[in-house]
C-alpha cells in the first residue's frame, strides 16, 4: 500500500480541543507535520494517513502525554466513519454491522485494516487491527486505533460493552492498570494481534433501533453537504445523492426529508424546474459510474456498492442502458 494513502480527516476529530486542552498548539503541530491546521480544525475532507499518524505521535511526545492516543480515543466513535457508519446502522445485528464496517472500510482509509475471527474459543471471538506496514507504527497510534474499535463496539452493542480481554503488540511505559481503568477488562502485552476479544453472544445481538440515530447522521450529513452550497434546488438534489448513494438510504424520502420537503412537494418543486428525483438519480449515477470505472484497479463490485446498487448485476444492466455496452467494456472506451 502506498505511503501517501488518504484518510478520512473525522479520524482527527477532537484533536484539536484534546491538544488545546494539554495546553499545547495544535495549529504548530499539526504544521510540523506538513497538515492544513483548518482542515482539521473544520475536519475538511482528507489528509495525508502517514501525516495524521504522525501528527498523533507528535502531539504525545511535545505535550509529554503518554497516553494521547487513548485520550484521543476517547472521544471518538462509529460517527467518525462517516458514511461507513450509516450502512453500519442499517444492520440486523451488531456482528453483521462490524461486517459491514470490514467491507466499506477503505471508504474512510484504504490503509485501515480490521478483521473478525469469529468463536476462536467456543464463545470467544476476536476483533483484529493490523497497522499497514507502509504506515509508521507507534504505539500511541495502535492505542488511539484499539480504543476507537472499543467505542464503535459501544455504539453498536449499548455503552454497557466490555471486551473480555485487550492485546496489544508493544509494551508499554504506563502502568498496566491505566490500560484496565480504560478498557474495563484485562490488557495483555507483547502479543501476537492488536485485539479485542468479545463475547460472541455480543455479536448476534441485536441492534438498537437505529432510525433515529441514523436519521440525525444522515441530517448532520446534509447540513455540512448544502452549507457551501446555496444553489437551486436540482443542485442540492444532486449534491444529496452524490453523498448518500454509497449509505444504502439514498431514496426520495430520505433526501426530502434532509431538504425539509414531504416527498410529494420536493417531486413538485423538481418538476417545476424540468427535473424529477429519478431523472436527478439516474444522471448522478451515470457521471460516478465514469469516475469510477476510469480507475482501473477498483473492483466492479465495489463500484456497484458506490452506486447504491445492492448487486453487480444491476449495475451491468444499467451500464448498458447508459452506454450502450457492460461495464468493462466502458473501462476499455474510458482508456482509449
Amino acid at each position: 500500500m502506498p505511503t501517501n494513502a488518504l484518510i478520512k480527516t473525522s479520524s482527527l476529530s477532537g484533536y484539536w480541543q484534546l491538544v488545546q486542552s494539554l495546553g499545547g498548539s495544535p495549529d504548530s503541530i499539526l504544521r510540523q507535520c506538513h497538515l492544513n491546521p483548518q482542515a482539521v480544525h473544520n475536519l475538511d475532507g482528507v489528509i495525508s494517513h502517514k501525516a495524521e499518524i504522525n501528527a498523533v505521535e507528535k502531539a504525545a511526545q511535545a505535550l509529554r502525554c503518554p497516553d494521547f492516543g487513548l485520550k484521543l480515543a476517547e472521544g471518538q466513535d462509529l460517527y467518525i466513519l462517516g458514511p461507513v457508519a450509516a450502512v453500519a446502522l442499517t444492520a440486523s445485528s451488531v456482528g453483521d454491522a462490524i461486517d459491514r464496517i470490514i467491507d466499506r472500510l477503505h471508504w474512510f482509509s484504504p490503509t485501515a485494516n480490521l478483521r473478525m475471527r469469529r468463536e476462536v474459543k467456543p464463545g470467544q471471538s476476536l476483533l483484529l487491527y493490523y497497522p499497514d506496514p507502509s504506515l509508521p507504527r507507534y504505539r500511541t497510534t495502535l492505542e488511539h486505533s484499539i480504543g476507537v474499535l472499543r467505542n464503535i463496539m459501544r455504539s453498536l452493542a449499548g455503552s454497557r460493552f466490555r471486551p473480555q480481554a485487550v492485546y496489544f503488540s508493544f509494551e508499554s511505559p504506563l502502568p498496566a492498570q491505566h490500560y484496565v481503568d480504560f478498557f474495563q477488562a484485562p490488557v495483555f502485552f507483547r502479543q501476537e494481534q492488536n485485539a479485542l476479544l468479545v463475547d460472541s453472544k455480543i455479536l448476534e445481538q441485536p441492534l438498537n433501533p437505529p432510525s433515529q440515530r441514523l436519521h440525525l447522521l444522515l441530517r448532520r450529513y446534509a447540513k455540512e453537504i448544502l452549507a457551501d452550497n446555496p444553489l437551486h434546488l436540482g443542485r442540492q438534489v444532486e449534491l444529496l445523492i452524490e453523498n448518500l448513494l454509497l449509505t444504502g438510504n439514498c431514496n426520495l424520502e430520505t433526501i426530502s426529508g434532509q431538504l425539509g420537503y414531504l416527498p410529494r412537494t420536493l417531486q413538485r418543486e423538481l418538476c417545476a424546474e424540468g427535473l424529477s428525483f429519478e431523472s436527478i438519480l439516474d444522471s448522478t449515477r451515470r457521471r460516478l459510474a465514469d469516475t469510477y470505472l476510469k480507475e482501473v484497479e477498483m473492483p466492479l463490485v465495489d463500484i456497484a456498492s458506490l452506486l447504491g446498487y445492492s448487486e453487480q448485476s444491476t449495475f451491468s444492466r444499467a451500464c448498458k442502458r447508459w452506454f450502450g455496452c457492460t461495464p468493462l467494456q466502458r473501462r476499455k472506451q474510458l482508456a482509449e
